[in-house]
């Protein structure tokens, strides 16, 4: 059995080979024209990325897969059974249409498509999750129930610090961004169980301190409801934004229930969407 997955894994290097997943790379344009990424970008080329990003006369974007990477990485698999699990199919339809018209075309291929229903960071907890049990020697059979079960109680929060750049692809009006970087407020998203892969504002603070205890307050009460006993979360973060991050993660280990969280520096997919300067968490509440 194998675990396909995609680039909106926000998982860094090291960690995505001691999973043994499979990685298909979501394509990067610059300006319309191709730009080099893939899952083993040192952090160097990250941050180049990232001032690329910041530049305001610059366009980054990403399209669905591509059906001829997605194929040749199905086919290296003849013979086993596949679980193809992507981000939230709404918001890449184009890598959905891709999957269903590869499992027509190859009707010889065990391939089970799974909707994750969640984004980059939430999407990473519960891609490393799966591939655990996965390796764990699971069946087929309890790995798809286990990534059914862990997408219905997994969440995501984070911070965007670039309000120039949300106004650039047309999230936020400018009024709003002169107003709240003049007044340095920083805006925090976040998803709810009723849309679990859409992302939307959950207030504002002045500082990531307050944002912090936000989330931890939240996630707290998240915990309370369903009962849980542990909570396994993915903290991704772009730019210099690494403490806050950090402070996060500390905040979630003094707390009174099991908690295993990991901080990485973001890939690439991530980065048109979210911009050069943020954090986010994705967590399961087990």
């Amino acid at each position: 059995m194998v675990l396909v997955v995609d680039s909106a894994l926000q998982l860094e290097p090291h960690a995505v080979k001691a999973l043994g997943v499979d990685v298909v790379e979501y394509p990067l344009y610059l300006n319309g024209e191709p730009y080099p990424v893939s899952m083993d970008m040192s952090r160097e080329e990250k941050d180049k990325l990232r001032l690329l990003l910041k530049d305001k006369n610059n366009k980054v974007t990403t399209s669905g897969l591509r059906e001829e990477d997605l194929e040749q990485t199905y086919l290296k698999y003849k013979g086993e059974k596949i679980i193809s699990l992507h981000q939230n199919s709404k918001a890449s339809t184009a890598t959905v249409a891709v999957v269903n018209n590869l499992m027509k075309k190859h009707s010889e291929l065990e391939i089970e498509h799974i909707n994750a229903r969640q984004l980059t960071a939430a999407y990473s907890v519960i891609v490393q999750q799966a591939a655990e049990a996965v390796n764990s020697g699971k069946s087929y059979d309890e790995v798809k129930d286990f990534i059914i079960k862990a997408r219905d109680n997994t969440r995501h929060l984070g911070v965007v610090y670039d309000l120039y750049y949300l106004h650039r692809m047309g999230r936020l009006g400018l009024a709003k961004a002169i107003m709240g970087s003049a007044m340095k407020i920083i805006p925090l998203l976040g998803s709810s169980e009723e849309e679990p892969g859409v992302l939307k504002s959950i207030g504002k603070v002045k500082n990531y301190h307050q944002a912090n205890q936000r989330f931890v307050k939240m996630i707290q009460d998240d915990m309370a409801r369903k009962k849980g006993t542990k909570l396994r979360a993915v903290l991704s973060v772009i730019g210099p934004h690494e403490e806050e991050a950090q402070e996060l993660k500390e905040m979630l280990d003094q707390q009174d229930f099991e908690v295993h969280a990991e901080v990485h520096y973001t890939n690439h997919s991530n980065m048109p969407h979210a911009g050069p300067d943020f954090y986010d968490i994705g967590y399961t509440i087990l």
